[in-house]
């Protein structure tokens, strides 16, 4: 019985699975990080290819080109969010204006609106409703607000990450010298191939939002829509949010539009907008991603909706990546010459 365990044991595909095995539980243990971790991991894989790609051009210092590069992405943001705030305050400042105006020009929509008030509070089931809904918008608003602690910290992980990268590099070199370095060397090399591919995948997803926002900028112009530039720059920044980013936009870009041409500009920016979700859900996000990951695109298509049913949002990011992770793993080879995980000697 000892004999055949330490065989087992020395077997290199043990160890390997084993720390496959290890790897999914303290995923599923830490799973209410998921957002913190995703975050990070986007941020260092992003601040990490800036850094490095000014490095090979600059003989600066890695810690001052660091220092660089995120004052770079926070003016980015800064500036962004300068520009897109004050207009839609503006807008949205004016909005009761509108509405007086729209009723002086639609007289006959007081009347519906008191009539509709009057049969609403006299609805015991719509009162309770009422307060339901306004008890759920209030927990999504401590959500969003969660959100974005969740993206500050996630931004100041990924600095001091990337500021102390070769202070880590020796921190985790130290691992594969223990005494367990037949577990700690294959868990190593599974991380490095899930932040691999998924990498590749927060790569296709900013391709997908520039199309996007190319789109949506050229459909907002054929609307004769004003200030395109800002909202260019808020659909850009919201696209990167899966599904959840599309609804947000959905709030300011009705506002101006409603406030700049009415009920009917209105009616059609919300048309443009789902016409565009529509051509990135069903065509170009399947697509994209079946291309940086050599899955096929019906395979991609069932993996985008099983995932988004089971991780919700953030499924439509994980969703590819994990399945092409565990196709590596078990030495599935979708194209000649395609990336492999490392695999212990005698697989």
């Amino acid at each position: 019985m000892f004999t055949s365990v330490k065989r087992l044991w020395q077997n290199p595909l043990t160890a390997y699975y084993l720390a496959l095995v290890l790897l999914i539980l303290i995923a599923w243990f830490a799973r209410g990080f998921l957002s913190l971790a995703l975050f990070t991991i986007i941020f260092i894989y992003l601040g990490n290819a800036a850094i490095m790609g000014i490095e090979r051009h600059t003989p600066l210092h890695h810690w001052l080109i660091t220092i660089l590069v995120y004052l770079l992405f926070l003016g980015i943001l800064v500036a962004a969010f300068a520009q897109i705030i004050p207009p839609l305050v503006s807008e949205a400042s004016n909005l009761p204006r509108a509405l007086d105006q729209l009723i002086q020009t639609y007289p006959q929509l007081e009347s519906s609106a008191k009539k509709l008030m009057e049969d609403l509070s006299q609805n015991a089931s719509v009162i309770s409703n009422g307060k339901n809904l306004l008890t759920s918008g209030i927990g999504k608003l401590s959500r969003f607000s969660s959100g974005v602690e969740t993206i500050v910290l996630a931004f100041f992980f990924s600095f001091i990450f990337n500021l102390t990268k070769a202070q880590l590099q020796r921190f985790v070199h130290a691992f594969t010298q223990s005494r367990f370095a037949r577990l700690f060397v294959p868990m190593g090399n599974l991380i490095a191939s899930f932040v691999q591919i998924f990498g590749t995948v927060i790569e296709t997803q900013l391709i997908i939002c520039t199309i996007n926002t190319a789109l949506m900028v050229l459909g907002l112009w054929i609307l004769h829509m004003p200030s395109l530039l800002i909202l260019g720059i808020m659909v850009f920044f919201l696209g990167l949010i899966p599904v959840a980013g599309v609804l947000i936009s959905l709030i300011p870009l009705s506002i101006i539009a409603f406030m700049t041409g009415g009920l009917w500009r209105l009616l059609a920016v919300l048309v443009l907008v789902a016409l565009i979700h529509m051509f990135e859900s069903y065509f170009l996000h399947p697509r994209l991603m079946a291309n940086a990951t050599n899955l096929p695109i019906f395979v991609t298509f069932i993996t985008l909706i099983v995932s988004e049913q089971i991780f919700g949002a953030w499924g439509l990011i994980v969703g590819v990546p994990l399945v092409a992770f565990f196709l590596q793993v078990f030495d599935v080879n979708l194209k000649t010459g395609h990336p492999r995980v490392t695999q212990p000697n005698g697989h």
